[in-house]
């Protein structure tokens, strides 16, 4: 893509750098690419995760410490793994002061339609701003810790099977949650957690890590935990959809549309534009090697 010198009168060389750096963003946010092009990004963090849990491995096992006394001390504290319905309504944390506050009343309203006895999946596929949410009439996939929100996993754990809870802020909106169902997650599945759990009590993992490399800790065949992984996505996600939402890009956008939203971003005065644009800087060089863009060409 390349911007004509008409497009980019008074900017400086490094106001066109940053262009073409926003611009690059924002054609792989359009086109549904940003993990492909930022796929580098998230090995490293899960390569991160891995080494850790390699460590951690390697401290119980300088200890002497089996799995039946992980076991044991698992059985103390088991993982457990909630079904949950919600209803959401969307109003981050960056939203003006009365987008919040309107998103919190509509939660409070529909807690009111529940306690009146109105059936709690028809609110939720009536009400939920949530993606899909009608279909699923807010019905989640069993979640464990780590697969959602802090805020969202407390509020669910702390419900017993039938009961809702208050209205629940997280980083998306407002939350009116029911749990479902509530299962012990099986030793073999958690004891990843449990290894990374028990290895912190005993030595410095840390210390370990840094005398391990990736190629073993790959050929060692150890599980990360889940929900270790899935924060590393859930960060992923949340800190590209702040970046687009800020600067005004959106998946489907036409490369026209692009440039105009590049142009209107560079310039964006807000807080969360200027925080964005210099976050960007860390992953343009991932971008602008799969997008070429230009500028002072004809167009």
């Amino acid at each position: 893509m390349a911007f004509a010198e008409s497009e980019l009168l008074g900017l400086s060389d490094a106001r066109r750098a940053q262009l073409a750096e926003i611009t690059a963003f924002g054609l792989a946010t359009a086109r549904g690419e940003l993990p492909l092009r930022l796929a580098p990004i998230l090995q490293q963090a899960r390569d991160a995760v891995l080494l850790k849990q390699f460590a951690a491995e390697r401290v119980l096992a300088a200890a002497g410490v089996e799995d039946d006394q992980l076991r044991a001390h698992y059985l103390t504290n088991p993982a457990l793994e909630l079904t949950v319905r919600h209803v959401l309504f969307f109003s981050e944390r960056w939203r003006a002061a009365p987008h919040r506050e309107a998103a919190r009343r509509k939660a409070e309203a529909a807690i009111t339609r529940l306690e009146a006895g109105e059936r709690f999946p028809e609110v939720a596929a009536e009400l939920s701003e949530e993606p899909g949410a009608e279909g699923r009439q807010g019905l989640l996939q069993p979640g464990r810790e780590g697969s959602w929100v802090s805020e969202f996993w407390a509020a669910a754990r702390a419900l017993e099977p039938g009961e809702i809870s208050p209205v629940t802020e997280t980083q998306y909106g407002f939350h009116v949650l029911r749990l479902e169902d509530r299962q012990i997650v099986p030793f073999e599945e958690a004891r990843p957690a449990v290894v990374a759990r028990v290895s912190a009590l005993i030595g410095s993992i840390e210390d370990t890590a840094a005398g391990v490399s990736i190629e073993d800790a790959r050929a060692s065949g150890i599980v990360v935990p889940e929900a270790d992984l899935a924060a590393i996505t859930r960060d992923f996600e949340d800190r590209t959809s702040r970046w687009s939402t800020a600067l005004g890009f959106a998946p489907g956008l036409t490369s026209a549309q692009v440039k105009d939203a590049a142009r209107a971003a560079l310039g964006a005065t807000e807080q969360l534009a200027t925080i964005a644009r210099s976050e960007l800087r860390d992953v343009a060089p991932l971008l602008q090697a799969a997008y070429a863009i230009t500028y002072g060409e004809g167009g």
